[in-house]
């Protein structure tokens, strides 16, 4: 990617990272949070002269070696720690102060914690910023340095930059514990973090991909339907066989349509993972239904949350539950209230992985291929490894099934799951107990808060297929952001998914999701935005995939919109499924307000 050579120095008691004239991290330093809340930073680092490129320094009662090993523009941290005595530590860090061709960062390229988390770009000033997994930091240009950690298998890495400090943290994963222990130090004993990959260059997304590039799971993308955003947890079997019955025409077999995913609302209670009454001839009656029709069968499940209302939370051995940092009791689940009080499997017990693994094994046999995963960020309530290994299970008993990983720490699920939600939910069923139906609703800029998350993690689709949620074109809906929806989906590189009654939708809305030349994009690379950095964090405007371009427009009113196609001579707009011939590269289109034009660029 042309990367600058990195340079490490250590001047006096300074230890820094340069790459020419164009960036640097300068003056680095360790820091860490023991399990008492003490903190401690490092004295000066000495040359560990029996190996090149190690560099220790004391921390506490730590002593730490740092490893720096630069190769092709890209430089590799690891910390390994150890200590005299047996000691507790919560957070190791490495902290110093980024340089951007001489000058501070303009701009924070964040990333969340999970998948609903926000992700995107925020100015340097205005208050500390907080990413997990990756960080970039920019001038206007987008020129700066990169950050990226390279596995989450022993630890977690949250980033923070507040004061000019960039800070890099290894820690564990977000539990029910203001500071979770990372590890126990003691003599003899030696723990290692997880590497940092740091790299500067002209564009730093360009950076991000290259520090985040692996083989994901092979797979391939599904295209198809579910029932969580229309029928929401009042879904009934009739219902999934009535939208299955409509995607089995010859015109939505066509565009690909196969795949049909039951979400929540088909089991007994959440760790009941059994059909209820609305689906009175079991999963299995509707699999062998829609194996008929040539579909897919899906299904949701939220395989770590235990209703207290369910058989599970009371037959369950009292150690299979992740317990109250405060009472010692069964913790319940803080954010997911909504259904009643939830216990949280703690998936580091063997007994438990065992449940987990027999419970997607009979899904499989029943003749489930597809399975949503949902609220993982739960299962590492117990810690990293607790959520690793319960996923592992699961992908052990799912077999051959493709796993979409949900409301999931990002790192951790890489190379367990084939894809990955990315953003937010698009919208709320809303049940109207008056006209007794459900349709999905949306309150304010969600269509927004869904394209942000897609743009601002595009370089994430080598650690797994990137779903932005889904191609969502009825309810309360505008039929322009309907479009902004499903060319998101398109654009995304990841599964498309309708999720509208479609036995009721109106023509024009129909018509979205049946367009052969928008839903001829599904599949291809995501789309990457352009560098449009905004201090309201709006998504850009311009996403690009070869030739084509997306054009959105995030404002109520309409746009003129440079093009900034340089050399076109004519496109084809994709939507209204004509020619523009006399479209130039360095003209303007117009836009409606919440919009998007979709080009295919001559």
């Amino acid at each position: 990617m042309g990367r600058p050579p990195a340079r490490v120095r250590l001047r006096g008691d300074h230890l820094d990272l340069e790459w020419g004239a164009l960036a640097g991290w300068t003056g680095l330093a360790a820091w860490c949070r023991l399990g008492d809340g003490a903190e401690h930073e490092s004295a000066a680092w000495m040359v560990v002269e029996e190996a090149r490129g190690r560099f220790r320094t004391a921390c506490g009662p730590l002593l730490l070696d740092l490893r720096v090993e630069p190769c092709d523009g890209v430089v590799r941290l690891r910390v390994e720690a150890t200590a005299d005595r047996e000691v507790e530590v919560a957070q190791v860090a490495v902290a110093g102060r980024p340089l951007l061709a001489g000058s501070g960062a303009g701009w924070v390229l964040y990333n969340g914690y999970q998948s609903w988390d926000p992700s995107g770009h925020l100015p340097a000033e205005g208050g500390p910023r907080e990413s997990w997994w990756t960080i970039a930091l920019a001038d206007g240009k987008g020129t700066g340095l990169a950050a990226a950690a390279g596995e989450a298998a022993r630890c977690c890495t949250r980033f923070t930059f507040e004061r000019g400090t960039l800070r890099a943290i290894w820690r564990e994963a977000e539990t029910l514990q203001d500071w979770p222990v990372l590890f126990t130090a003691a003599p003899g004993r030696r723990w290692r973090g997880e590497d940092l990959l740091v790299a500067a260059g002209s564009d730093v997304r360009v950076c991000l991909a290259a520090l985040t590039e692996r083989r994901p799971r092979p797979a391939p993308i599904p295209t198809g339907w579910l029932s969580w955003y229309h029928y929401g947890p009042f879904v009934s079997c009739e219902d999934v066989l009535a939208n299955s019955r409509f995607l089995a025409a010859d015109r939505y077999r066509r565009l690909g349509y196969r795949l049909v995913q039951i979400d929540d609302g088909w089991q007994e209670a959440y760790g009941d993972w059994l059909p209820n009454a609305r689906f009175p001839g079991g999963i299995e009656a509707v699999c062998r239904e829609l194996d008929r029709r040539g579909q897919v069968p899906g299904i949701w499940t939220a395989p770590f949350l235990v209703s207290a209302a369910s058989d599970l939370a009371s037959e369950a051995p009292e150690d299979w539950f992740v317990r109250d940092p405060h009472s010692g009791g069964r913790a319940v689940e803080p954010r997911h209230r909504v259904f009643g009080p939830m216990y949280v499997l703690d998936a580091s017990r063997p007994a438990v992985q065992r449940h987990l693994r027999r419970l997607f094994a009979r899904l499989r046999s029943a003749g489930v291929r597809y399975f949503k995963v949902d609220f993982l960020y739960a299962g590492a309530y117990a810690g990293l490894a607790a959520l690793r290994a319960g996923l592992a299970a699961i992908r052990e008993g799912a077999g051959d099934g493709y796993l979409l990983a949900c409301g999931a720490p990002l790192l951790p699920v890489v190379g367990l799951v084939e894809g990955c939600r990315v953003g937010a939910d698009t919208a709320t069923p809303l049940y109207d107990f008056e006209a007794g139906v459900s349709r999905p609703t949306v309150f304010g800029d969600e269509v927004a808060a869904v394209a942000r998350n897609a743009a601002a993690r595009h370089f994430l689709h080598t650690w797994f297929q990137l779903d932005p949620d889904v191609a969502l074109v009825g309810g309360n809906l505008s039929l322009s952001q309907a479009r902004q929806l499903v060319t998101i989906a398109a654009l995304s590189g990841g599964p498309f998914l309708a999720g509208d009654d479609l036995t009721h939708l109106p023509p024009e809305r129909l018509a979205l999701l049946s367009n052969p030349e928008v839903l001829g994009l599904v599949g291809g690379r995501p789309a990457v935005p352009d560098w449009e950095p905004d201090g309201r964090d709006l998504p850009p405007s311009h996403w690009r995939r070869g030739d084509v371009l997306a054009i959105f427009n995030w404002c109520a009113e309409e746009r003129e919109v440079p093009v900034r196609a340089p050399g076109a001579r004519g496109a084809r707009d994709l939507w209204e499924r004509r020619e523009l011939p006399d479209l130039r590269g360095d003209g303007v289109l117009r836009v409606p307000g919440h919009d998007v034009r979709l080009l295919r660029v001559r």
